[in-house]
This record gives structure tokens, sequence and C-alpha cells, in this order.
């Protein structure tokens, strides 16, 4: 079974400056607009069209750490404050417009479980008013403020326990190879959001073609028309598909039912791939067997790509 893969101080340290973004924002619905006027006049308020296409709220920090992609349609208006407004509300205010969060799934919402065992005075009295209980499980939410206020010691031990739920170990031995353009990578996290599957497969793709490290395209967040164009540039082709014969440098390619990619990973040798899931920091690089990504992905169509 694969090892859990350790984090240093240094790169928690790294993680704790950006993983709640400077400005707080909340997501509602049409029925939640009443609450607007609690929010008083220290906020701006967007129309979901608007915010979704607002270059700075649509950077990879506000995506990543709130999640952007679990919300829910029915989003209507969004709420952007300084970080020393919300502490400002009244207590049930607090709770009424973090248990909409949780609702429209939005991030920076976590099971009281995750804190078991390490919350401790100050640390317990400042996320009080931050705590609710939504369908008999309790939440806490974090948000700029009382993150900065927190103990270095319980952001270490939370960020330790938030990579353990994205790092779930394998069923198979892990294939790493001994001399490669992805040794320096496999089993390690990156110190921003971004690096996404789409650019981590590229960048092995692109590195081999060179022949040189490549390093600056794994830190990119790259989008599946970039993507297919740098497969394009590299001489890759569709390919049919089988499964038990695999080639090494082959790449695979998940869509869904809108033909939307998905997922992409890089087939390194014996049925082991580079792999990430995901653009948050938490997803590390890996290498995971073909069975694997098939648990995961398998509900999607999967095409290979091959160069000569």
């Amino acid at each position: 079974m694969n090892k859990r893969i350790s984090l240093s101080q240094g790169k928690l340290e790294k993680w704790e400056e950006s993983f709640v973004p400077e400005k707080d924002i909340f997501f509602l619905r049409e029925q939640d607009l009443h609450l607007l006027k609690e929010f008083g006049k220290n906020c701006l308020l967007f129309s979901k069209e608007e915010f979704s296409n607002h270059p700075t709220y649509a950077a990879i920090s506000y995506a990543s750490s709130y999640t952007y992609w679990t919300l829910t349609e029915d989003i209507t208006t969004v709420v952007v404050l300084p970080h020393r407004v919300f502490p400002s509300l009244k207590d049930s205010v607090k709770t009424a417009v973090l248990t909409i969060q949780h609702e429209v799934g939005r991030g920076l919402i976590f099971e009281g479980s995750y804190f078991e065992g390490i919350l401790r005075e100050p640390a317990k009295s400042l996320l009080s008013p931050y705590e609710f209980v939504s369908n008999n499980q309790q939440y806490i939410g974090i948000q700029k403020e009382v993150w900065n206020q927190l103990p270095k010691s319980l952001k270490s031990d939370l960020l330790n326990r938030i990579a353990f739920d994205y790092d779930t170990p394998g069923i198979f031995d892990p294939y790493v190879p001994a001399e490669s353009m992805t040794s320096t990578y496999i089993n390690t996290y990156p110190n921003q959001h971004g690096p996404n599957c789409l650019s981590s497969t590229l960048f092995v793709a692109a590195s081999i073609s060179e022949g040189v490290m490549l390093d600056w395209i794994i830190k990119e967040w790259i989008h599946p028309t970039t993507f297919m164009n740098g497969l394009t540039q590299l001489g890759y082709k569709e390919a049919p598909l089988s499964k038990d014969a695999m080639f090494p440098n082959d790449i695979l390619v998940w869509r869904d039912k809108q033909d939307h990619i998905v997922h992409a990973s890089f087939h390194i040798d014996k049925h082991y791939f580079f792999n990430k899931n995901g653009q948050t920091f938490f997803n590390p690089w890996k290498t995971v067997h073909m069975r694997e990504l098939d648990e995961q992905w398998g509900m999607h169509t999967v095409k290979v790509y091959r160069t000569k």
C-alpha cells in the first residue's frame, strides 16, 4: 500500500499564507437575499454572471479556496467583504450566512471532526462564532480574520488533516522510476494552488520532447484548449484505445457527456501514470496505477493520445 506523503513545516507555512483569501466571499440564492441588509454598506454586491467574469475573483487562489466547482447552480448574488467586516456582524447572522455557504457548496467549511483533539483555548473561543449545525452535523467556517488569529500549531494540524483527505493512499505499490522527467515531482506537493492534471501531463510530454525539464509548465493552471493545442504541437494524435497495450509516453484523456475534458494523465510504464487529481495544493503529484484511474474516472469516456 502507498505510504502517505509527508509534509514539511516549510511547506505548511507556505500553505498557511494562501489557504484563506484576503477577501471574504459569500454566495446567496434568491431566498437568501433578505440577509443583504445585514452586511451593511462596506461590501460589494455582484450578480452571479458579473462575478464569474471578474478577473480578480476568477483567480486560481479564490477559485481553489472557495471551490467554485462545487457551488450549486441556484446562486444569484455574490457578496464580497473586507476580511474585518464579517467578524463584526451579529453571531446569529454569521450562523445564518455560514449555513447557507454549506448548503450551496462553498469551500472553507469543514466538519467539526477535522478539529477533534486539536481545538484548545484560545482557538476554541475564536472559532465558536463560526460554528453551526446543519442536518445534525457540526461544521466550522473559516474566514480570513479568524484564520489570522489562530495558533500556528492548529493551522498546521488542520492543513495536515485536509491534505490526508485529499491524498487517500492507493491500493497498489507505487512505481517510481529512478531517472525520469517525473522523479523530481513524484510524491511532492505544490506550494500554491494552480498546477492541475493538464499542466502535469503536458509538462512531462514537453520535457521529454525537448530533452530538458520544462518546470515552468508544471506550475501553470492549464485549461483544456491550451492543453489540446500543446498535444498537437508535440505530435500527439488520438490512437485506438487498448488498456492492455499501453505504451510509455501515452496520454489518457477523460471527457464527460458534454465532451468537456475532466482529467488527463501521463503513462510512464507498466500501467503506472504520473498524475495529479485537481488544482489545489492539497493534490500531490503521484504515480498511480491504471486501476486507480479507472476507479476515479471510469464513469467518463477515455481516449488515448500517442506520439511516434
